[in-house]
């Protein structure tokens, strides 16, 4: 029997919160399927399609503007397929916090919002069994124009690690990201030498999804 299907593109992450039309991440169908109806009359692009097979293969752009591919079971009662913008493809790089733990280097993060005089600084530093997270934060008050100042250390967990990666991975991907707000967020990560600039316009949420998680909890 035909399903007739509604595409539809969000941040995953974010409750489905949309900052994407559909037609912004050059999808196809590479499964047989029949178009019923495309417009972007209205507030969000919208797109459905017909199909009789049980899952489809989609192929779009993510906002990082890497091709990901994706394949998604559906049923009879399937009537929306969501997209989630935000999916990272994998990629091969050796990043600094994997150096960091296995060469005992330090790895240094500081961010700031270019409509703020909001300053973050994030340490990561080894210490024989310990992994410490060391966390500075400078925010000054509009009204009085006092800096207010948040000094943290946090010793890492084994989970902590992998997330950081992915951090990491993602950070490294956001000056080719498609800007979709504003303010900008300009992120500085530092290792010996090496200092490295990423601006993210993107609304992609990073430092809620892996950072906000570690710097907040109590140990």
């Amino acid at each position: 029997s035909q399903n007739t299907i509604e595409l539809m593109a969000f941040d995953c992450n974010r409750e489905r919160e949309s900052n994407t039309d559909i037609s912004e991440i050059k999808f196809k169908i590479l499964t047989e399927h029949k178009v019923i109806s495309q417009s972007t009359k209205s507030k969000y692009d919208l797109f459905r399609f017909e199909t009789s097979k049980y899952n489809i293969k989609i192929e779009y752009h993510n906002i990082y503007n890497q091709k990901v591919d994706t394949t998604i079971n559906i049923s009879p009662k399937t009537k929306k397929i969501f997209l989630c913008v935000e999916k990272m493809k994998d990629y091969e790089i050796k990043t600094f916090i994997e150096n960091s733990i296995l060469n005992n280097k330090k790895w240094k993060l500081e961010f700031s919002g270019s409509g703020c005089s909001g300053y973050n600084k994030i340490k990561f530093i080894t210490r024989k069994k310990k992994t410490l997270f060391k966390y500075l934060s400078i925010d000054k008050w509009w009204k009085t124009g006092k800096k207010i100042k948040k000094k943290k250390v946090i010793e890492l967990r084994k989970k902590d690690f992998g997330k950081l990666i992915v951090f990491e991975k993602k950070l490294r991907l956001l000056n080719d990201a498609k800007k979709r707000c504003g303010p900008v967020t300009y992120y500085y990560l530092t290792q010996g030498n090496t200092k490295l600039e990423f601006k993210d316009g993107s609304c992609v949420g990073i430092y809620k999804d892996y950072l906000k998680e570690i710097i907040e909890r109590n140990n």
